[in-house]
């Protein structure tokens, strides 16, 4: 693969750090003490405003949007199947979303006709940093959190904790589509999918 195509690649992934934040050391919680309440207030965001919340999730969503394209040139100039890409993206749901995402925010929202490349004009609202707590896929499989005396989060168990930035994708009748983050997520496993398949 080509240096330019490459860089692509490291970019998603770059935006996929940007969206994820794994050091509790970030995540303190905001504590308030008086001679009468100790109080704790959290929400993971580190200060970060609606507008920069937006900004890194459109960096993620501009750069999968724009991976086929790069990938097909690509292909093109190396004697590869160019149809194995528009395969992939007619396949996928979430990359279908996720162009549209891009699209929209491109040219404003709703889109021309009201149609969609996912059939489904998303739009995305409630854009926030949560945190995340997953078990791992067995049985007895845990993860904690708590906050120290401080406010830092403290985790336990062999499970994954980590804050990341997401939202709701709802359609033109605000009927809730899913996730972005795990959208998001699907979207770049196809991209990897398509990547293995050339090799």
């Amino acid at each position: 693969m080509n240096t330019e195509l490459q860089q692509r690649i490291h970019r998603i992934y770059s935006a996929i750090e940007a969206v994820e934040e794994t050091d509790p050391n970030k995540l303190k919680a905001t504590v308030i003490t008086t001679d009468k309440i100790k109080m704790v207030f959290q929400n993971f965001r580190d200060g970060l405003s609606d507008e920069k919340l937006y900004n890194i999730v459109y960096m993620l969503i501009y750069n999968i949007t724009n991976l086929p394209g790069h990938l097909k040139k690509w292909a093109k100039h190396n004697g590869k199947d160019v149809k194995k890409i528009d395969m992939a993206f007619s396949k996928s749901l979430e990359l279908k979303i996720i162009s549209d995402l891009s699209n929209n925010d491109k040219h404003g929202y709703p889109p021309r006709n009201g149609k969609s490349q996912s059939g489904k004009c998303p739009q995305l609202v409630n854009i926030d940093r949560v945190m995340q707590l997953k078990t791992q896929a067995k049985k007895g499989s845990i993860i904690r959190m708590t906050l120290d005396a401080g406010g830092t989060p403290k985790f336990s168990g062999d499970g994954t904790a980590k804050a990341i930035i997401t939202g709701d994708v709802v359609d033109n009748k605000n009927n809730r589509i899913g996730d972005l983050y795990a959208i998001a997520t699907k979207a770049v496993e196809a991209c990897e999918q398509l990547l293995a398949d050339f090799g």
